[in-house]
Order: C-alpha cells, then sequence, then structure tokens
C-alpha cells in the first residue's frame, strides 16, 4: 500500500511533466513579446522614409501584440491542465485513502443488516 503512494505521486509529477511540456511553458514564457510567428516588417530611415519608418513600427507593434494575446492564451490553457491534474491528483489520493475504511464498513454494515 505504502510503494503504491509512492508510484502515485511519480505518476502525478509525470502528468504535470506532461503538461508542462505539451504547452512549452518555459518557451512559451521566453518569448512572451516576440513578434507572432517572428512576422515583422523592416523599417525604414526615419529621416529619410518617414512613412516607411512608421508603417514598419505600427505592423511590428501589432505583430507583438497579436504573439503576446497568443501566447497568454497558451499559457492560461497550461494553467487550467495545472489546476485540472492538480484537483485531479488531491482527489485521487483522498479516494485511495479513504477505500480501504469504505470497505471495513461495508463489511461491518453487511454483517449488523444480516443479524438483525
Amino acid at each position: 500500500y505504502s510503494a503504491a503512494i509512492s508510484d502515485m505521486f511519480h505518476i502525478w509529477w509525470n502528468y504535470l511533466w506532461f503538461v508542462n511540456h505539451l504547452f512549452s511553458v518555459p518557451d512559451v514564457l521566453g518569448s512572451l513579446f516576440s513578434p507572432f510567428k517572428r512576422l515583422q516588417e523592416e523599417r525604414g530611415s526615419l529621416l529619410l522614409h518617414p512613412e516607411q519608418f512608421f508603417s514598419g513600427l505600427v505592423v511590428n507593434i501589432i505583430m507583438r501584440l497579436v504573439g503576446f494575446f497568443l501566447r497568454t492564451a497558451i499559457i492560461t490553457a497550461a494553467l487550467v491542465g495545472f489546476t485540472i491534474v492538480i484537483i485531479g491528483g488531491v482527489m485521487f489520493f483522498t479516494l485511495w485513502m479513504v477505500l480501504p475504511m469504505l470497505v471495513v464498513d461495508l463489511v461491518l454494515n453487511g454483517v449488523t443488516a444480516i443479524l438483525s
């Protein structure tokens, strides 16, 4: 029974590892403000071509905002996944600890029902 508890924590850790790698949380956090799919415009010289400079600036800001919002959605989904795994692990651990007591209770209730 005690070996199963240790194995259960290792399995739970594997599920957390899986969610972390499924959503690539460290990589997404590292590139949070990077442009979406590395889409960028070349900015021209402010003095020679101000229209190219400002159009490139606007496109780059938009691409960074799109990348930020998409990566934020991925991090939110990862947090939901972590929460589900943690709550599921706690529920399973609680169930694992309660079931032996439940079996004893059911046997005692059955014996008292038969004898009464």
